[in-house]
């Protein structure tokens, strides 16, 4: 049974006894959604009202209330659907890495042997074309990038100082 170390939007770091294990819930992309159609829904709304009430063509402050209104129920929709993936227990997700403190190892998502723990760091870089930076796995082989910050899921928020911590726990007994 995992136990949630922290969690960041949908980026997960969770221990699973010796085991630290990073999890993307994958909202992403949700999130862009909901913010989205949350703005189209607040500005179209907006001008429909604006324009019924300063009378303007009553056809047209109808036709973006509608778009504001469209706008409004599928936002609601995806924020509810990103709420119900906190619902879903962390092990139905696919790791992105697994740190196992009794072998020294990471090991990647395709359960590859990345590198011995005490050659791992962990860093921030900045993403090209984000505001959020990702989280950065640093081995003698190069970077591995563990999981990429949204803006909109709040960023990476202390995720790799709570990696380090759980990971740096090299004395874990079960």
């Amino acid at each position: 049974m995992s136990r949630i170390v922290r969690e960041v939007g949908g980026l997960v770091i969770a221990e699973d006894g010796p085991l630290v294990i990073v999890f993307d819930r994958g909202n992403g992309p949700r999130a862009v959604l909901a913010f989205v159609t949350g703005i189209v829904a607040l500005v179209f709304g907006g001008f429909g009202v604006v324009s019924l009430a300063a009378v303007g063509p009553v056809w047209l402050g109808v036709a973006f209330i509608a778009v504001g209104s469209v706008a409004a129920v599928v936002t609601t929709a995806v924020v509810r659907h990103i709420r119900r993936t906190r619902l879903i227990p962390v092990s139905d997700y696919r790791p992105v890495a697994v740190f196992d403190r009794t072998a020294g190892t990471f090991t990647d998502a395709e359960g590859r042997v990345v590198a011995p723990l005490d050659r791992v760091s962990f860093s921030r870089r900045m993403q090209i074309g984000s505001s959020s930076p990702k989280l950065v796995a640093e081995t003698p082989s190069g970077a591995h990038v563990l999981l990429r910050g949204n803006p909109f899921t709040g960023g990476l928020g202390d995720l790799d100082i709570a990696l380090a911590n759980a990971v740096g726990d090299l004395d874990f007994r079960s």
